[in-house]
């Protein structure tokens, strides 16, 4: 007989999750991940009184998996202030959502974000994606978010200066290739709710998932090389048995045939102390110079003051491409970038550490929403969780391990 109703390797949000579902029937269960923590890629480094979450992360409270799996105020979430500073060079000006804050309705009229039709178009998308259901948008005809947004009638002008700039840095590639479905279910995201912060960095959401499992084992610091139907096969030579199995990571390098079926988007972020100045807001400030290196800035002690010590400020810097330089011409360079906006301030700007995260966000074709829960397995007794197989966001990360694990009991309970 198997040791363990189920193994679940991987440790990130998927597996977590998954494993909370199998709890509710009592499942034996076992997570397996190689990384010495919980999380996946939700990674956060604690560096001299500074937050440093490897990526620029957030947590989205419209999310319906985060309504149903996460207790923000538990996790002491703070929220950006809606809208977004764009500059480029030494001018800028901000866009606000005047749904939220109507005060601003004669400033966003004269804003030189784009025309007064883009501005009407952008109020009438916002309504329109706030009436449709997120099943409906992910069965709307799939194109590219770049042709979507020309077709439906917005300036290149509003394209370069907001969309391109605001949502490069979340889809984390710079032609927005990425669907219109994911592109209009984050816009209904970002209508509906919030762009928050956690006290204790993006690793606190796994670790607040794992804190409510009361059975599940781990097994952390623990390689996997192969999956077979009712075993893993670990590096140091010892295997586990298990009568199903859920691969909640990249399976590529477990099942074989299953290789090379995932690519990859990047992101590099450097992360800088630095002075109180023109970007020391809640809003996301966003680079909208095509020839730039930098993405966009937003400072996270402002948003969130637990993320640098008292009195000082915490500058998240996101970066178009890897420009392949060192650390010091990599501070230099974004110094420079951010000179004609913040003048001498940019100059007393420290660089406190970088992150290559080479494996950021899944790049997805054919995204959907959910799927039938019997579609997550991939053979007897083997099921795949992770946002690859739906869509990249932290939502479907969570959708996809009880999808899993509803699939994975189905079979227990027929076996």
């Amino acid at each position: 007989m198997a040791n363990y109703d189920a193994i679940i390797v991987g440790a990130g949000v998927s597996g977590l999750i998954a494993a909370k579902e199998l709890e509710s029937y009592n499942l034996k269960t076992l997570i397996i991940d190689q990384a010495p923590q919980v999380g996946g890629r939700l990674k956060t480094d604690f560096f001299e009184g500074f937050t440093l979450d490897q990526g620029f992360q957030v947590i989205l409270s419209a999310y319906p998996m985060v309504k149903k799996h996460l207790d923000l105020k538990a996790l002491e979430c703070k929220a950006f202030d809606s809208g977004a500073f764009i500059f480029n060079g030494a001018k800028s000006f901000t866009v606000s959502d005047v749904k939220r804050n109507p005060a601003a309705a004669i400033s966003m009229f004269f804003s030189p974000v784009g025309s007064i039709w883009d501005k009407l178009k952008m109020a009438k998308l916002r309504k329109w994606v706030l009436e449709q259901s997120v099943e409906e948008i992910f069965e709307i005809k799939a194109e590219s978010t770049y042709d979507y947004l020309r077709g439906y009638g917005f300036s290149r002008k509003i394209i370069e200066r907001f969309y391109r700039p605001f949502f490069s840095g979340i889809f984390l590639e710079n032609d927005l290739e990425t669907s219109n479905r994911q592109f209009l279910f984050v816009f209904k995201m970002f209508a509906e709710g919030e762009a928050c912060l956690p006290k204790k960095g993006i690793a606190s959401v796994a670790q607040q998932i794992k804190a409510g499992l009361r059975s599940t084992e781990f097994r952390l610091n623990a390689e996997v090389l192969k999956v077979e139907k009712g075993q893993v096969h670990l590096k140091n030579g010892s295997s586990l048995e298990a009568k199903q199995i859920i691969i909640a990571c990249e399976p590529g390098a477990l099942l074989p045939q299953l290789a090379d079926s995932t690519e990859w988007n990047p992101t590099l972020q450097a992360y800088f102390e630095g002075t109180a100045g023109k970007l020391t807001k809640g809003l996301i400030a966003l680079n909208s110079d095509s020839e730039g290196l930098i993405s966009n800035v937003a400072c996270l002690s402002k948003v969130q003051p637990a993320y640098a010590p008292k009195g000082k400020h915490l500058y998240s810097v996101s970066l178009k491409q890897d420009p392949g330089l060192s650390e010091n011409q990599l501070e230099v360079k974004i110094q420079s970038e951010m000179t004609p906006l913040l003048g001498t301030q940019a100059s007393q700007w420290k660089l406190i550490r970088t992150y290559k995260v080479n494996r950021s966000l899944p790049r997805i074709d054919q995204v959907v929403y959910s799927r039938a829960f019997e579609e997550s397995r991939v053979m007897d007794g083997i099921y795949l969780a992770g946002d690859h197989i739906l869509n990249p966001s932290l939502n479907a990360a969570m959708l996809s391990g009880e999808l899993a694990a509803k699939a994975l009991i189905l079979n227990h309970q027929a076996s």
